[in-house]
């Protein structure tokens, strides 16, 4: 089973919005074995919309809109789904009421345009909306739904549920591992690894992100059993590049030790400014071992809030081994992490350019500062920073157990 996603909005072609949508739909699909094969984003231009639906309808199965059901002039999704089935508008009398009796409860004027948002084609089969307005429709292979991110992922799953049942009863769910990679460059990981990627019912590709490499392997459910011997093979040859896996998230693994440790933590940041600390914190529970996060970013601070000799910072520069390592020994919990850097897009200089970060890490009496030469603007690097603070950090607890 094959499946375009169209999305619909002149806003996701111009940067003002993010589209958000096609990630949640192909995570559904994955779920049920519906396989994407395009994703295309088309303006708010009737002609624009049809000729993705000749495309889409020529190249795959099931074709689903997000995007332009509303009752402005620039909603044009139905319109064109209708020319192009040329099918004639209906509404049904029933979804009428409801919408009318959706604007009186929220004290909404009821428009004559508003009609449009429950015109569907002829022999459409509509998907109620609960948290919205216009309802989703299906018909003849296209399933339409509204760009609000919280209405589609209200529709989407009753939608699958009925269209699978009716259509896809022997569908195998698609089967997505991903092995979260890092400190190991791109080239040199695929050589580690690529005599593995040798099956052919499993696609294989690297994804680089800002904290590292994911690895993903995606198959059919009924291959899974193949992907898990490939998996043991790559922790066998890269394991110590290995943060994680699917959606775990380092610092969730950071805090299983810190429990089973009873260990406090702590972070002195310069130029991550609290970014660390704002991580940590949206743990659950984590404030049972987080004392403090504090932001050291003049060397005035420094001294007085760590005790880092001014000398020191003198003689080496607050950007340095030394004081990172000074910096998180100032720090009175079993574990903490600093950081000092040049975050730019200024303040760089040939000894200490923009992008040079040092992380010192304290685990009990160890403390261990590291070097990093990161690129990106001023956000990134201090993304980075804190990625690779809270790996450091992880592979250190571990190293611990």
């Amino acid at each position: 089973m094959r499946c375009t996603l169209i999305l619909v909005g002149t806003e996701l072609l111009n940067g003002a919005t993010l589209d958000t949508n096609s990630v949640f739909m192909a995570e559904e699909l994955n779920k049920v074995g519906i396989k994407i094969d395009f994703k295309l984003t088309v303006g708010d231009s009737l002609e624009k919309i049809e000729k993705a639906l000749v495309f889409a309808k020529q190249t795959s199965d099931l074709v689903i809109l997000s995007g332009g059901l509303g009752a402005t002039d620039d909603d044009l999704t139905k319109e064109a789904i209708r020319k192009f089935l040329n099918k004639k508008f209906i509404i049904d009398d029933g979804e009428l009421e409801e919408l009318k009796e959706k604007f009186k409860k929220l004290n909404i004027q009821f428009l004559d345009k508003n009609h449009k948002e429950v015109e569907k084609p002829e022999g459409a089969i509509s998907i109620k909306n609960d948290v919205g307005m216009a309802p989703a429709f299906y018909i003849d292979g296209i399933a339409a739904f509204p760009g609000v991110p919280r209405e589609l992922y209200n529709m989407f799953p009753k939608f699958l549920k009925f269209y699978t049942e009716k259509f896809c009863v022997d569908l195998d769910p698609i089967y997505i591992k991903d092995i979260i990679v890092s400190g190991i460059p791109e080239s040199i990981l695929e050589e580690k690894i690529k005599e593995y990627f040798i099956d052919p019912n499993i696609e294989y590709e690297f994804l680089v992100k800002d904290y590292g490499i994911i690895v993903r392997m995606q198959t059919s459910n009924r291959h899974k059993i193949t992907v898990e011997k490939i998996k043991e093979k790559i922790y066998n040859s890269i394991g110590k590049y290995i943060l994680g896996e699917d959606k775990e998230k380092i610092e969730d693994k950071i805090f299983n030790i810190l429990k089973k440790k009873n260990y406090s933590l702590s972070v002195a940041e310069s130029c991550t400014g609290g970014m660390l600390s704002s991580t940590f914190v949206t743990i659950p529970g984590i404030s049972e071992y987080f004392q403090e996060g504090i932001i050291t970013y003049s060397n005035e601070s420094k001294v007085s809030r760590l005790k880092v000799d001014k000398n020191l910072i003198e003689k080496y520069g607050a950007v340095s081994k030394e004081v990172a390592e000074k910096m998180v020994n100032g720090l009175t919990t079993d574990v903490g992490i600093s950081t000092t850097g040049v975050a730019g897009p200024g303040g760089g200089t040939q000894e200490k350019p923009v992008g040079l970060v040092y992380i010192g890490v304290k685990v009990k009496e160890k403390i261990v500062s590291f070097k990093f030469n990161f690129t990106g603007d001023r956000e990134k690097i201090r993304k980075k920073a804190v990625l690779h603070s809270l790996f450091e950090l992880y592979k250190i607890l571990e190293e611990d157990e």
